[in-house]
């Protein structure tokens, strides 16, 4: 059998991993939204005042927010096909009409992928186009639909990186939004995407493919990642067709309970689904079920949509709208507005966790380990708790740990404290305002590579610990024995964007010539940042250089993600000016 040939990808199709999960035949429940907008907005640009908006509601409440994240992700950020266009591209691959599949079916598009999945059956295991598909899981395809399961998850894993030719590569935009993603401070994701995105938006978050591994592992729910509908990474766990659907709903008690946990502690935010999506419209109904028809208000600043607007002039809004979700009963809930999810990702990176999320894994699993699993062989010890704001406490270095501990693990405390330190931490070390100095040696050893590890364009200090190490000799870094990820931070520039270049050679150069004069200048501010990265050293003394970025620093819970990235190159430089 001659297929034909598999044609470029079809933009117009490239919309997401998925489509919204399939709208059931039955009368959609009504959306009435209220009007005007939910709060007043503070002054500012549009995105701006959004932000404080969006801020100011996340921050009231107990817990960090959880993203449920959709097709309409993967969609903006990768180019990949919608729910309909992802049948249809398998449909076209092997020459057959999904038009008349979807009609067969009265455009059933669950009950359509199981007729695809009989009709791709044999073509696959035939046809030389998936003879690499065959030999890597010919011993795993058991059933009709499990062939079209392996195509479209080879189709997503060849698909999923963010690399040139994606959208939130090409597109400087959208890059800029998914940098703000990648900052983002959430306590988990879920979504129901095959693909890899969220896995790479958020490396350090554990990820839980279905409800088989959700059930079987010990869960913390602290930077996890929920792959509800299966995963590219493992084809037979897609939720695919009509039976893989009916199957998930007979034997969802444990995650339906779990996500009623999620959403009666977290605000959850639901990015890439369609409001009247009747997945998720169903997910809400089967909460609100639980929490019952009295205390639905309790919900109504819990739940999140974010609708896309296609028109670049909206500006970002916050609004209330009802859901009827119960016979008689509606569920109040917030919808947002917009058409760049700057604004939006902006806020969630200026929220504030209290452990590095690695930390929190840890001390969560040990504490779950020793209240599930406890051995009563084990000798216990009196524990003596000081709370952390108490003038008991000012000079307290505190350490966590479960089971017996060597002389040895002890000494390789350093290390693993390091490993808990961000580029904050060096910041204040190099201005002189932390209240620790850090260790020369655990830096370089440990901290610079897992910061770099974890942001990898990261401009932090390197020369001051270099210098206490004995590593700089005559001006000179001595390289032997460091990290190749330390030695691109001593060769890494630091000069600022060509813009801000070229508007410092025109305006300021020669006419403000020290920091100060910069700083009390009335130009904006990430300018101002900019210019302390052109200034000419020789006119100017380094401490008057440090006492402006101590000021500017100061600031940085209010500086935008250009302003912060200015600013800790603006100090990686001083270190350089300083130490080097």
């Amino acid at each position: 059998m001659e297929l034909p040939e598999l044609a470029d990808d079809d933009r117009a199709h490239s919309a997401g991993s998925r489509g919204a999960a399939p709208v059931k035949k039955q009368v959609a429940k009504k959306l009435t939204p209220t009007t005007g907008p939910a709060s007043e907005a503070p002054v500012g640009p549009p995105g701006l005042a959004f932000t404080g908006e969006f801020l100011a509601q996340l921050r009231e409440h107990n817990a960090l927010p959880y993203l449920f994240v959709g097709s309409g992700v993967s969609r903006r950020y990768l180019g990949l096909p919608d729910w309909e266009g992802m049948l249809r591209h398998f449909a076209d691959e092997i020459g057959e009409d999904l038009d008349f599949m979807l009609a067969s079916v009265n455009g059933d598009l669950p009950a359509a992928a199981g007729e695809l999945a009989r009709v791709f059956h044999p073509v696959w295991f035939k046809h030389r186009r998936y003879s690499a598909q065959r030999k890597e899981y010919k011993a795993e395809v058991r059933d009709t639909e499990a062939a079209l399961k392996v195509a479209i998850s080879t189709y997503f894993s060849e698909r999923s990186r963010l690399q040139a030719g994606v959208p939130g590569v090409d597109n400087a935009d959208l890059a800029v939004e998914l940098d703000l993603l990648r900052n983002s401070i959430v306590d988990g994701v879920i979504t129901t995407n095959f693909d890899d995105l969220t896995d790479e938006l958020f490396p350090e978050y554990t990820s839980y493919v279905g409800q088989d591994e959700l059930i079987l592992s010990d869960a913390q729910f602290v930077a996890e990642t929920y792959k509800i509908h299966g995963s590219s990474r493992q084809p037979l766990s897609l939720v695919l067709t009509a039976g893989d659907y009916a199957n998930f709903h007979n034997r969802n008690s444990y995650l339906a309970a779990k996500l009623l946990t999620i959403f009666a502690e977290h605000p959850v935010i639901f990015l890439g689904y369609s409001l009247g999506d009747q997945y998720i419209r169903d997910i809400i109904a089967s909460i609100a079920a639980a929490v019952g028809p009295d205390r639905l208000d309790a919900l109504q600043k819990q739940i999140y949509f974010v609708d896309w607007n296609p028109d670049p002039d909206t500006d970002p809004t916050i609004s209330q709208f009802f859901i009827e979700v119960l016979p008689g009963h509606t569920l109040p809930a917030q919808r947002i507005e917009m058409h760049s999810f700057a604004p939006l990702f902006a806020a969630l990176t200026q929220l504030e966790r209290p452990f590095p999320v690695r930390v929190l894994r840890e001390l969560s699993k040990h504490v779950y380990d020793l209240v599930a699993h406890p051995n009563p062989e084990q000798a216990r010890e009196t524990v003596r708790a000081i709370p952390f704001d108490s003038k008991a406490a000012d000079d307290l270095r505190v350490v966590f740990g479960v089971g017996s501990f060597t002389d040895e693990d002890v000494e390789q405390l350093a290390d693993i404290g390091g490993k808990t330190l961000e580029r904050e931490d060096l910041a204040e070390d190099v201005l002189g305002i932390r209240t620790r100095p850090l260790a020369a040696t655990n830096v370089l050893r440990v901290v610079l590579p897992q910061i770099v590890k974890y942001r990898g364009n990261a401009r932090v200090p390197v020369f001051k610990y270099l210098r206490e190490a004995d590593l700089i000799d005559n001006g000179k870094p001595k390289l032997g024995g460091l990290d190749e990820s330390v030695k691109a931070l001593i060769k890494q520039s630091l000069e600022p964007g060509d813009y801000s270049k070229k508007r410092y050679a025109s305006n300021v150069m020669g006419v403000l010539t020290t920091p100060r004069e910069v700083l009390d200048s009335d130009y904006p501010l990430y300018f101002k940042i900019d210019c302390l990265l052109c200034l000419d050293p020789a006119g100017f003394e380094l401490d008057e250089l440090r006492d402006v970025l101590v000021e500017t620093y100061a600031l940085l819970a209010d500086l935008t993600v250009n302003e912060k990235s200015g600013l800790f190159k603006a100090i990686a430089r001083y270190d350089r000016l300083k130490y080097s």
